[in-house]
């Protein structure tokens, strides 16, 4: 894949805390490559200036689970803080246990299959209407799905879901493309992209603000109410906990299902064999989009800080250092996936790192899962083949995606 993204100068040098360059335009090209031969090299644990990185399965599952470990106070942390009216504020993603452990279960109590599975009906019909106006527009037969289809969808179900009016629509298809960089480290970011982040969360928070405020007056059908009115034990969130959760779901709602639609698209249009199964195996969609994200995730890394003495990986660590998983090189780990970097749709099912794993586990899950079903059961529909084997990936760090999918469509 052709790569997009720079360094922000020529004279700038990122801190030394990765095994691999962030602005290598090889490594957004082909991160399994550089996996590879760092797994080669240095087996599934490298030491760092910074802590160590993961790249092998159970030492990533391990880290995921292991309570020394978690998301501290650091720079991380700081940057993904989200304005509010009583100062900066962390989401429940940015929070230790305990307060992420009552925060995440007043949240999921929101996020029920119910509401979920509603949105499957609007979702086709958008899908459709959209690859059709696409295709009718199109007077070389070449349609790009990211502007026109995949980041429309992404913002549509997020709107649908959490009660985003219609009118908001286009801002929100802008918001899929400004939060592509959404949880990425300032040190791996240009200029131009931290300020597009740091606009759209202030948006966000606007638009979540006027939101919550109207639900507590007229509740409805949506995520907004149902995170208004969650109760666990006698316990409720309280304002400023609705706001950030709330913005905390946009952020990534927006970005990350059109990153892991992209993906998931462009590796089974190039795979004709694999193609062919699925559309042969319409009752196996579920299982097939989980090879997909084992096979390409949108989902490529995320650290966790020391909190207290551990040992990581067989390497001895102390609160501060910095341990990050690189969960694409996790799901492609030869030592629990047979024939590892080969797509197979008709492979048993091991639970991959696609959302995370452990308390972490990204809660809306879900939705990307849902709108990824949709958008590959309607393009198979059709006679479609990739325009180019190389479309331009976005150039971010954690969430992976394409910055284009431009393919042919009969």
């Amino acid at each position: 894949m052709t790569e997009t993204a720079i360094a922000p100068d020529d004279a700038y040098t990122p801190p030394e805390v990765l095994p691999y360059d962030p602005f290598d335009p090889g490594f957004h090209a082909d991160p399994y490559a550089v996996y590879e031969k760092l797994r080669a090299e240095s087996g599934p644990v490298v030491r760092t200036p910074a802590g160590v990185a993961l790249l092998g399965y159970d030492a990533i599952q391990a880290a995921l689970r292991d309570p020394c470990l978690g998301r501290g106070d650091g720079a991380g942390v700081q940057e993904g803080m989200m304005p509010t009216p009583e100062g900066m504020r962390r989401a429940f993603f940015f929070m230790d246990p305990p307060d992420h452990t009552r925060v995440r279960a007043l949240a999921s109590k929101a996020f029920t299959p119910r509401l979920v599975e509603r949105l499957r009906g609007p979702a086709e019909e958008f899908v459709a209407l959209r690859l059709a106006a696409a295709r009718e527009g199109a007077a070389d037969g070449v349609v790009d799905l990211m502007p026109t289809v995949l980041r429309p969808l992404s913002a549509f179900i997020m709107n649908r879901m959490m009660g985003v009016p219609d009118e908001y629509l286009d801002r929100s298809i802008e918001a899929a493309t400004d939060g592509g960089r959404g949880i990425d480290p300032e040190y791996a970011m240009p200029p131009e992209a931290v300020q597009a982040r740091t606009e759209l969360r202030l948006w966000m928070g606007e638009l979540a603000t006027r939101l919550i405020a109207e639900r507590r007056r007229e509740p409805r059908e949506d995520l907004i109410s149902a995170l208004v009115a969650a109760e666990h034990e006698g316990d409720r969130l309280s304002e400023v906990e609705v706001l950030t959760t709330t913005m905390a779901i946009f952020l990534p709602g927006f970005s990350a299902p059109q990153a892991m639609m992209s993906l998931c698209s462009f590796n089974l249009l190039r795979h004709p064999d694999q193609l062919a199964w699925f559309r042969s195996h319409p009752d196996n969609t579920a299982a097939s989009v989980e090879e997909l994200l084992r096979y390409d995730s949108a989902l490529q890394i995320i650290n966790r800080t020391v909190l207290e003495e551990a040992e990581v990986g067989g390497h001895a660590l102390v609160p501060g250092d910095e341990v990050f998983m690189l969960l694409g090189a996790g799901n492609r780990d030869p030592q629990v996936f047979d024939h590892a970097d080969r797509l197979d749709l008709a492979r048993k099912p091991i639970r991959n790192f696609g959302f995370g794993h452990g308390i972490h586990f990204c809660v809306a899950a879900p939705v990307a899962r849902l709108a990824t079903q949709v958008v590959l059961s309607e393009l198979v529909r059709h006679d479609i083949e990739l325009a180019t084997d190389t479309p331009a990936t976005n150039g971010a760090l954690a969430i992976r995606s394409l910055a284009e999918l431009p393919v042919i469509i009969r």
